[in-house]
């Protein structure tokens, strides 16, 4: 199963709930049985006394089976102790030819001698001493049979507590004990196979990415419930893809709709007289000129597909954005420079790639220092990176710089924060990573790198009514 999230309640799996359920019900079972066995074997005196002879006359028949044949019978029973419950008794061995061999107890008196065809026998009677208990079991030996006789006399039931418990023994716990194994391999082998494919789907769903929205579970070979239950989650998955995508469209067609209005407006501002209002005017204009296109961007780049992927050489392609953007590094006082490590091609879009590395050197000049050279690689093999000299970045902020509008000062910079992201939906739609760090003698360095055989496979459909990603103007930042 998936991980539990952190600071959630630990939870029990299924299976071990399960697993003690059946535990608990075959304890229950063993007390319904108890509840049922003993008061009725308890008011059944005859039997009680029937076994209570069996039980002890075995306990002396194994005393002298595991003794020499040498030593006397009353010698070897002297080691029998007397039951629980017992005031006074007599045992009592017969041999083969009913005659009286050994004799152990304090209850005076003797046995009538057992007749040669006797087997078991028990009497029970009540005196003024209580209950008085007689009884003959038979035993096979090697030198032939042997009677052993018991006379117990006692008050109360005590003496049969022994005779209870081995009953409980036999008749509940021995038999309880494969049933709970049984439970207990029933849930091993058939409720874990069940709940496999929950497992499975679990995981499944920890792997979703809202960047594949087309991703979906898998339908298992289990039971209609489980199927039903993913059936379910994929339905679910396609409505919220479905939801997505009108979103990610309306989006792109607010963008798309906002610009006309934006031309218009800016050639008004144009229009009039030069002051210090116009100025702001004009800058805002621009600012909301820079967040429609790149609103528009990211719709696209969310989007991508490659159904007119080529082969692309990075350091042709790196070259060209360089000289694009060259005069507007210069304008802003940096230097760019392009180093080609070789080995550097890839399957792709190439105004998508453009559009990417465009936005990176973009970012390096808006927060480089302009005394360092913004430098441009391409290689070892298909990978870009670029890096400026610029005061780095915060350790916190790592992990965030690629966030969707996210800016550490919203106060400080103009932008939306969308550059980065776009790159970051840019590159993954090529099958990618974009990664930042500090630079090694300072500055920051984002590197693409590119690994996917065939992108092209993991990306979603572009809607054909949308305007092709080469087509749509790119403004550099006001």
């Amino acid at each position: 199963m998936a991980e539990a999230t952190p600071g959630a309640p630990r939870r029990q799996s299924l299976f071990t709930q399960i697993a003690l359920r059946l535990t608990l019900l075959a304890l229950v079972f063993a007390l319904l049985d108890v509840a049922i066995v003993v008061p009725m074997y308890a008011n059944d005196e005859q039997a009680l006394a029937e076994d209570f002879i069996a039980q002890q006359a075995q306990r002396a028949d194994r005393l002298l089976t595991g003794e020499p044949k040498s030593q006397e019978v009353s010698a070897a029973l002297d080691r029998l102790a007397k039951p629980a419950g017992v005031s006074a008794w007599r045992v009592e061995v017969f041999d083969d030819r009913q005659r009286l061999v050994g004799k152990v107890g304090d209850l005076a008196g003797a046995s009538r001698a057992p007749s040669a065809g006797m087997l078991d026998w028990t009497q029970r009677e009540t005196t003024s001493q209580g209950t008085r208990i007689f009884g003959v079991q038979r035993f096979e030996g090697q030198a032939g049979p042997r009677w052993i006789a018991i006379t117990a006399q006692a008050r109360g039931n005590r003496l049969y507590w022994p005779v209870i418990g081995q009953e409980l023994v036999e008749h509940v716990a021995l038999p309880l004990i494969p049933l709970t194994l049984l439970l207990l391999l029933f849930n091993v082998q058939v409720v874990g196979r069940l709940l496999k494919p929950l497992s499975l789907a679990a995981r499944q769903v920890d792997a979703l990415d809202p960047g594949r929205m087309d991703a979906r579970l898998s339908e298992p070979d289990a039971s209609r419930e489980v199927a039903a239950l993913v059936g379910a989650v994929n339905r679910a998955l396609d409505r919220l893809q479905q939801a997505m995508g009108l979103l990610k469209g309306f989006t792109a067609d607010a963008a798309h709709e906002l610009r006309t209005p934006l031309s218009v407006l800016r050639l008004r501002i144009e229009g009039l007289p030069d002051s210090p209002g116009k100025a702001r005017l004009a800058q805002e204009v621009e600012s909301m000129t820079r967040l429609v296109n790149q609103m528009l961007d990211l719709a696209q780049a969310d989007a991508l597909e490659l159904t007119d992927a080529q082969d692309i050489d990075l350091a042709a392609l790196a070259a060209q954005v360089v000289g694009q953007i060259a005069p507007h590094a210069f304008a802003a006082g940096h230097d760019v420079r392009l180093n080609d490590l070789g080995n550097a091609r890839l399957r792709g879009h190439p105004d998508a790639l453009a559009r990417a590395l465009r936005n990176l050197i973009e970012n390096a000049i808006r927060h480089a220092n302009p005394e360092g050279p913004i430098e441009v690689t391409v290689g070892p093999g298909a990978r870009l990176s670029v890096r400026d000299h610029g005061p780095g970045l915060a350790n916190e902020d790592i992990d965030r710089i690629f966030d969707r509008f996210w800016r550490k000062s919203r106060a400080a910079e103009g932008g939306a924060g969308l550059g980065l992201g776009i790159v970051r939906s840019l590159v993954e739609a090529h099958g990618g990573v974009v990664t930042a760090r500090n630079a090694d003698g300072g500055g920051a360095l984002f590197t693409c790198i590119f690994t996917a055989a065939d992108p092209g496979a993991t990306l979603a459909r572009w809607p054909r009514d949308r305007t092709p990603l080469k087509d749509l103007p790119h403004e550099p930042p006001a």
